[in-house]
């Protein structure tokens, strides 16, 4: 086992230290694709921070909840979202930032959903039914 806590040198708790998200982009995603083009293009920073530009969010800004979770939404091209999605992007925070705050700089943000995206597994909807 690796320092960080498993083989592949990531742990689910945060990986680097601090303040150090860039983790999130080495860790292997094990969540269903965000892209609906069937050639399985990668999410990354660069990818969010274009859909931020379009949502007119600046790159030195701090986001609120809100507007990381719209951004989230926006990434994912889901109109209206479940329990599910919301408690899988606070479980994000907590592991990326390690608390929930009332702004994130923006490359947390990014590195967030990053993280809520490469393990989002969808909503059951069989359990939304019975929400």
């Amino acid at each position: 086992m690796s320092a960080a806590g498993n083989e592949t040198g990531f742990n689910d708790v945060g990986g680097g230290p601090p303040g150090d998200s860039s983790w999130v982009w080495a860790m292997p995603s094990t969540g269903m694709s965000w892209c609906e083009c069937g050639e399985g293009h990668e999410l990354n920073r660069e990818i969010i921070w274009g859909i931020s530009r379009e949502l007119g969010l600046e790159r030195r800004r701090d986001l609120g909840y809100a507007e990381l979770f719209e951004l989230a939404m926006e990434v994912w091209r889901y109109d209206e979202v479940c329990s599910f999605f919301k408690m899988a992007v606070d479980d994000a925070i907590d592991r990326v930032y390690g608390r929930h705050a009332r702004r994130y700089p923006m490359v947390s943000a990014l590195d967030i959903i990053g993280y809520f995206s490469k393990r989002w597994q969808g909503c059951p909807e069989f359990d939304c039914e019975a929400l």
